[in-house]
């Protein structure tokens, strides 16, 4: 399948080698610092975001709306350009921007307009909160919710915190009061996950003790909880070397293993992590690609990774989906969605 395909082609060598390579080039010639913007919106300049405040007042006051003026600006303002222009929104017009479009709008356009005014902090603590509202649970959302900041301890941590003064309650509790058992643990330990420092020497000592343990807590009988706490416990860079070495040493990917032994909920969120620790922009292209796959588009997860990443690292993403899937992103978006949610979601990827 082609997520097979993709966990499969991550960390060889011959990839490794040609990255490290780049990332010399870049540095040696200077360019890193001209190419280190990954991101796909093209802000023009320059920017004046009274006048942006003015046109999109005029575009929700009143008998109608401009959808394109509220397009034509989001999409084309960077993320620190749309929260000052937010700010000079309230300044001018004593008004709250997101709850003047949020009267305005609807739907999928809606929720993309808001992952592109609100802080990303506060778009993911309400987006994890209607994960867990009302009858059911979104198990899906919460793990993506939790993927999209995994890289990110101060995101993480802004979620949270953001989580709880909008709703005066606590995150890790509502997840225990809304999940269980293993998944539950699962959810709560990344949530709680300490700030590990990536760019350190990766420890071989411990990647062989993990291995070891990892192969007797997956013996019969199956230990889940103790699976659990080792992988939550590790850093994105620890769980790519485990997994790369765990396939040396037992000729079999670790995360088919923990297919085998696990299930629902709690399989795809520990396919999740390793696939995000394997490759981050793999991941993501996947994920974009699986919520556009066969019959019906979930808007949701779509809307959530391209609003999220379009001013960190979507260009990236739109590079590996093409190589993943063979087809254009934007494409595949065009012939997914519709309207002015289309538009929006145009405009984002760029």
């Amino acid at each position: 399948t082609l997520q097979h395909y993709f966990i499969q082609s991550n960390l060889r060598f011959t990839m490794i080698a040609m990255n490290l390579w780049f990332v010399a080039f870049l540095t040696l010639t200077g360019l890193n610092s001209v190419l280190s913007y990954d991101g796909t919106i093209e802000e023009p300049y320059p920017v004046d975001v009274n006048e942006d405040a003015r046109v999109l007042r005029s575009a929700v006051k009143g008998w109608g709306t401009n959808e394109g003026n509220i397009i034509n600006i989001l999409t084309k303002r960077s993320y620190n350009t749309r929260q000052r222009i937010v700010q000079a929104y309230k300044s001018i017009f004593d008004r709250d921007l997101w709850s003047d479009i949020h009267s305005d709008t609807s739907g999928d356009f809606r929720l993309a307009l808001k992952g592109l005014i609100l802080t990303n902090a506060r778009f993911l603590a309400e987006e994890m909160r209607s994960a867990v509202d009302g009858w059911g649970t979104d198990e899906d959302e919460l793990i993506l919710c939790l993927m999209l900041v995994i890289n990110d301890h101060t995101l993480l941590t802004a979620v949270r915190n953001e989580y709880e003064s909008i709703y005066n309650e606590d995150l890790e509790e509502r997840i225990e009061d809304e999940t269980g058992g293993d998944f539950e643990t699962f959810l709560v330990k990344v949530l709680n996950r300490p700030e590990f420092n990536e760019s350190a020497p990766v420890d071989v000592e411990l990647i062989a003790a993990d291995i070891t343990a990892l192969t007797g807590y997956m013996s019969d009988p199956v230990q889940l909880g103790e699976i659990v706490d080792l992988l939550t416990n590790r850093g994105l860079k620890h769980l790519a070397a485990l997994q790369e070495q765990f396939y040396q040493d037992q000729n079999e990917e670790l995360y088919t293993r923990l297919e085998e032994i696990s299930s629902h909920h709690l399989r795809d969120a520990l396919v999740s992590l390793m696939s995000a620790a394997s490759s981050y922009h793999r991941y993501l292209a996947y994920e974009l690609f699986a919520s556009m796959d066969g019959k019906g588009t979930d808007e949701d997860s779509l809307t959530k990774i391209l609003v999220t990443r379009a001013d960190k690292d979507l260009s990236i993403i739109k590079e590996v989906f093409l190589e993943m899937t063979g087809r254009e992103l934007k494409d595949m978006v065009h012939s997914d969605t519709s309207r002015d949610y289309r538009k929006t979601l145009l405009g984002i990827i760029n």
